[in-house]
């Protein structure tokens, strides 16, 4: 293409102009040529075992890594079994791959050399803390069961934030979740890490931490076995749980968390209790202290109408017809607590039905605090109510004629042992009379009687 003087602008640069192939193919043959055979020292990260038989991974040092394939022919006369965190030898050549712009070793062979500076620095790291007792089961604390606010560290955007976000707010839309942003990959993460725990010690209120980052190489996870991190980690105000890469991925802040999740989801999974398993578990417990107290209130009500139609006792009726409207009223107060949970229940569903964020954020607030108050509520009436059933159980307890005959006293009945005789006018000479005492009773048989005064004998 010429311009308007004629000249081609482009003249000089077509000279110089190759396609990504030609250049591709020409850095191949450079490295083919330049590397026939060679021999290259570093440590396994990354290590992957292909169903075709076929090892991918990485060899790095402490300031560079190197993509190797390890192809099926070869893998099978390895002597050893490569693992992240080997040092080995790997004898081969260099190539490049122009289709996935990679430039690659094609080892032939692996030689154990040891371990590497990387995995020797994790083992240093972690055995430095398990020696402070940072690791130790005995200080890592319960997480709470029924969360109200759970903070989440975890990077700005992505996926970890919203599948943990979607995750607590499926199970427990009740809790409040912050988001506290930090970096969790790449130069500056460690601290970035560490300042976002700082934000959350100062916030009081936090019941659950969620430290979270998707998979990825190692290389991608080592911030998160930074001292720094580590450390920041352990010395939480609050419980912690991390849910960093895949299940296979271990990391020196999992160690020092007070729980560790395969997943990010699944430590959201472990913060949080299912919404409707409470609800249920709550109207079981419910229904269970309905059924105690309704079965003590009607024993203690059988107690009381036995002691009302004892002919010994008529001057307690008065009494017990008190305590008797009493228990009745406790027992439309239970009702009455059912009916407050059949609407707690009602207006869970409405909130369920109409589903805006920020207005169910809002309601849920008011539904645990009217759980808290209902459950206090109900604690306290009940146990007004034992205690003030109990004292008159106490009063009457005073009148029962079994302590009456405890104190000394006896009465009598017809020789049937049923029919009480109130008066000495009764008995005739030659009856038989029971004489009932505290511990039993005799059978009698009257041979004389006297009016007037207590008899003595002569």
């Amino acid at each position: 293409m010429m311009d308007s003087s004629g000249n081609d602008p482009l003249g000089d640069a077509r000279r110089d102009l190759y396609t990504v192939t030609e250049i591709s193919e020409a850095v191949r043959q450079h490295l083919e040529s330049e590397f026939p055979r060679l021999n290259v020292i570093g440590e396994i990260a990354n290590f992957k075992l292909h169903t075709s038989g076929h090892a991918y991974f990485t060899l790095r040092d402490s300031a560079n890594m190197i993509h190797v394939v390890l192809f099926r022919r070869y893998a099978e006369r390895v002597a050893c079994s490569p693992a992240n965190g080997m040092l080995v030898i790997a004898p081969g050549r260099v190539s490049h791959f122009g289709g996935s712009g990679q430039t690659q070793l094609i080892a032939t062979d692996l030689i154990p050399a040891g371990r590497g500076d990387v995995e020797l620095e994790f083992r240093r790291l972690l055995k430095k803390l398990m020696d402070e007792g940072l690791t130790a089961a005995g200080r890592k604390r319960s997480i709470p069961r029924y969360p109200v606010k759970i903070a989440v560290i975890t990077s700005p955007t992505g996926a970890v934030i919203r599948d943990v976000v979607d995750t607590i707010r499926r199970r427990w839309p009740v809790a409040e979740i912050v988001h506290v942003r930090a970096d969790v990959q790449g130069p500056g993460s460690a601290q970035s890490i560490a300042c976002a725990f700082e934000v959350t010690n100062g916030i009081g209120d936090i019941d659950t931490i969620i430290l979270a980052r998707g998979g990825g190489s190692v290389e991608d996870l080592w911030s998160f076995n930074s001292e720094q991190v580590a450390r920041a980690v352990a010395g939480s105000a609050h419980p912690v749980i991390t849910g960093i890469g895949h299940e296979i991925d271990t990391t020196v802040a999992d160690h020092v968390a007070d729980v560790r999740a395969a997943t990010p989801t699944a430590a959201a999974e472990l913060a949080t209790p299912l919404i409707d398993a409470v609800r249920r578990e709550l109207g079981d417990t419910l229904r269970r202290m309905s059924s105690v107290e309704t079965a003590v209130l009607v024993n203690r009500r059988h107690l009381v109408e036995y002691l009302i139609r004892s002919s010994a006792f008529p001057a307690i009726e008065h009494r017990m017809e008190r305590a008797e409207l009493e228990i009745d009223g406790l027992l439309d107060r239970m009702s009455d607590t059912g009916r407050l949970h059949v609407l707690l229940e009602s207006t869970l569903d409405r909130l369920r039905r109409r589903n805006p964020s920020a207005r169910m954020a809002l309601a849920a607030g008011s539904i645990v605090h009217a759980l808290r108050v209902m459950m206090m509520r109900l604690d306290g009436e009940l146990s007004l109510k034992k205690n003030e059933v109990a004292g008159k159980l106490g009063a009457l307890a005073g009148l029962d004629p079994r302590g009456v005959l405890k104190r000394g006293y006896s009465f009598c009945t017809e020789g049937d042992g049923v029919r009480v005789i109130p008066r000495a006018e009764k008995i005739s000479r030659g009856d038989e009379l029971t004489v009932h005492f505290y511990d039993g009773g005799v059978l009698c048989s009257v041979r004389e009687k006297k009016k007037g005064r207590p008899w003595r004998k002569k």
